[in-house]
This record gives C-alpha cells, structure tokens and sequence, in this order.
C-alpha cells in the first residue's frame, strides 16, 4: 500500500509543464497535417492540455480504486462529487500539478480511511457529513471561478440546481441509511461533504483575490 502510494505521488509530482508541451506538440502536429488552421493552434492546445489533464486524473482515480479494492465506492463518490460540482462549483487548482496533488490526497483519504470506516458508526458519519455539507452548499452556492465571471440569470439557475441537488442527496443519504445500505449512504455523503469543502475553499480564496484587485 504504502509503495502504490509512493508511486502515485511521483507520478502526480512530474513537472505540469510536461502536459502543456505535449499538448502544444499535439496542436501543432494538427497544423502540420493541415487538420486545422495555425490561427487555431493555440486554442487546439488548450483544449488538449484540458483533456491530457483530464485523462492523468481518471487514471490517477482508477489506480487507487483498483488498488484499494474500492472502485464501485469510488464510483459513487466521484460520481456525487462532480454531479454537484458542476452547479455548485468551487476551488480550482492553479496548475495540473497542484490538481494532481489534491486529487492524490483526496482519493487516499477516501479510500483507505473513509471506505474502512466500522459499519456500527457509519450512520453517524453520514449525517454528520451532510448536516456539514447541505448548509454550506444552501448558503454560498454557486460559487463561481474567478476567471469567469457568471451572469446574474446563469447564478440564479445554478443556484435553484444546487440546492435541489443537494437536498434530494440529503434525502436519498437518509433513505439509505433507513433501508440499510450504510456503506452506500457513507459514499454519496462524503461526494457531499467535499463539493461544499471546495466551494467553502473557492468562496473563501476567491474572496482573498477579489480583495486584492
């Protein structure tokens, strides 16, 4: 366990500059082959730095997964966390290398802690988790990136998304927990607990950046 995790730290810590000069290659090889115009180039590599990035962080997520043994809790996590993440929205790394980072401790921690947790206090981990998580996300969602700026409709919309979302997840927690799916429950509440955790950070660092224009 211990050398898995070193592994994936060392993957996660190459250089992020590498992922912007192989998407850089990637565009301008599009160039070379006449696929799109040269006033494109720059745009085609952002894109493809995106999905390179994208690409390392599903398979950072599905190493630990498998090697946890954890994967269909992992899928559920994951799936809850950017379900709400989309509408809630929150903190965002500044390099692919910082992400990386994040997401290698986020899955550890979920993984071998969160997963091992005793069946007897899982109900009192997962109501604790959303009696965090629902009022963090009421209050301060969405929470938008400092790059861009949202309008006041796109707010309000993603504001009556959030808190919908949020509530029927509180909802389907609690259901789970009546009808004895405890793990279950533990799942989808902790993809709760840390979409607001992100949008608690990105309301917080936002603010800070905010103050300092």
């Amino acid at each position: 366990m211990k050398k898995f995790a070193t592994c994936v730290m060392i993957f996660a810590g190459s250089d992020s500059e590498m992922i912007s000069k192989l998407a850089k290659s990637i565009a301008h090889f599009f160039v070379v082959q006449n696929i799109t115009e040269e006033s494109k180039e720059v745009i085609y590599a952002y894109g493809m730095e995106l999905l390179i990035s994208d690409v390392l962080n599903t398979i950072i997520v599905l190493l630990i997964a498998l090697f946890s043994h954890t994967l269909p809790a992992v899928v559920v996590f994951i799936a809850v966390f950017m379900g709400l993440r989309q509408f809630v929205g929150g903190f965002h790394a500044n390099s692919h290398l910082s992400c990386m980072f994040t997401l290698v401790m986020v899955m550890m921690v979920f993984s071998y802690g969160i997963c091992n947790v005793s069946g007897h206090i899982t109900p009192i981990f997962s109501i604790s988790f959303i009696m965090i998580a629902l009022p963090i996300i009421l209050c301060i969602a969405p929470v938008p990136h400092p790059n861009k700026p949202m309008s006041e409709e796109k707010s309000v919309k993603l504001r009556k998304r959030s808190c919908i979302l949020a509530v029927t997840l509180s909802v389907v927690t609690i259901a789970l927990l009546v009808f004895q799916y405890q793990k279950l429950s533990l799942y989808v509440s902790s993809g709760m607990l840390l979409s607001a955790i992100m949008a608690l950070l990105g309301h917080f660092l936002n603010r800070g950046d905010n103050s300092k224009r």
